[in-house]
């Protein structure tokens, strides 16, 4: 059993979420505060509306509140799960976010969304389905080697409600390998080398070790990273979700995980029809204690090259590591 960081909420991320609760749609896109550092994979930017044709969502007034607060701290707050054998209260604290609940259950098992028994013969989805959707998505993205796209990243905390921003691109290879390059002036880091993530809050110095397929992170690209949607998730449609270019998929593990309890994928009817490499506008990672961690992704295309460079990460001389493989 591996050890893994804690989702976003190490990118961790939104209150005990019920499967049926619809997710708030955002306002207007508030200004971006300056913040001094946000932190990666937690915090987000404020959301410009998307280059295609259908608005992303429509205006609610339950929107997040906009991130007028302290800067956000690098994947909402890196929480270590403990290695086995360790007892609860040996599990390590948030690296940057003290706000987020630290993991205080047993740590997830090995298996992830795509082992063995999830990925086994699935029965073909049934004709209008969410799964049916969720197999057309895969026919777009499973082909593709390269992923890239602009990020807005918006992390909210259960504990304080209080959303957390910030922008970047995302590179991602097939299979497993991904770099988050935040917009300065935040410095942190998120680079998978296809086997091992590294997590870096430039923040605090430090930096987390973990294997790639035991972090949240199979979750939040698993349209495309590893097998794709359909082996991953089982569907519903949610449809009390505020937005008018497609479907919302609700997306339930199909083996149990400790770094989400449901994953939601925003899906553009009209890219979807012409298997636009941006089909998938939004994607919203909800964890077991209730924290959000949403990204809304603009500019997506399926390069020829990605620099390899791009996946690899060292980091600054005199950041504490901490291995978690």
């Amino acid at each position: 059993m591996r050890a893994p960081i804690a989702a976003f909420g190490a990118l961790p991320l939104l209150a005990a979420f019920v499967a049926c609760e619809a997710d708030p749609g955002p306002s207007k896109p508030a200004p971006t505060a300056t913040v001094s550092a946000p932190s990666p994979i937690a915090s987000a930017s404020a959301v410009p509306a998307p280059s295609a044709s259908a608005p992303l969502e429509a205006p609610s007034a339950s929107a997040a509140p906009s991130a007028s607060a302290a800067a956000p701290t690098p994947m909402a707050s890196v929480t270590a799960v403990p290695k086995p054998g360790a007892t609860a209260s040996a599990a390590a604290k948030p690296i940057a976010d003290a706000g987020a609940p630290a993991l205080d259950a047993a740590p997830p098992s090995d298996a992830g969304p795509e082992s063995d028994a999830a990925t086994a013969a699935l029965p073909p989805p049934a004709p209008g389905s969410a799964d049916a959707v969720a197999a057309k998505v895969d026919g777009i993205y499973l082909p593709q080697k390269l992923f890239q796209a602009k990020f807005e990243q918006q992390y909210t905390p259960k504990v304080s409600g209080v959303a957390k921003k910030s922008t970047g691109t995302l590179f991602a290879e097939r299979p497993n390998k991904l770099s988050f390059r935040y917009d300065p002036p935040n410095a942190n880091r998120v680079v998978s080398d296809g086997t091992t993530i590294q997590i870096y809050d430039a923040e605090s110095q430090q930096v987390v070790l973990s294997p790639v397929g035991s972090s949240e992170f199979p979750g939040l690209l698993g349209f495309f990273m590893g097998k794709g949607l359909g082996p991953s998730f089982a569907f519903t449609f949610n449809t009390q979700a505020q937005f008018t270019g497609g479907p919302v998929l609700l997306g339930k593990p199909r083996t149990p995980t400790g770094y989400y309890e449901t994953v939601l994928f925003y899906v553009d009817d009209a890219l979807l029809a012409k298997s636009d490499a941006g089909t998938i506008r939004r994607v919203v990672v909800i964890d077991a204690q209730g924290n959000k961690n949403r990204f809304d992704f603009t500019a997506a295309t399926s390069p020829k090259s990605i620099d390899p460079k791009e996946f690899s990460f060292t980091p600054p001389p005199g950041t504490n590591v901490r291995d978690m493989r």
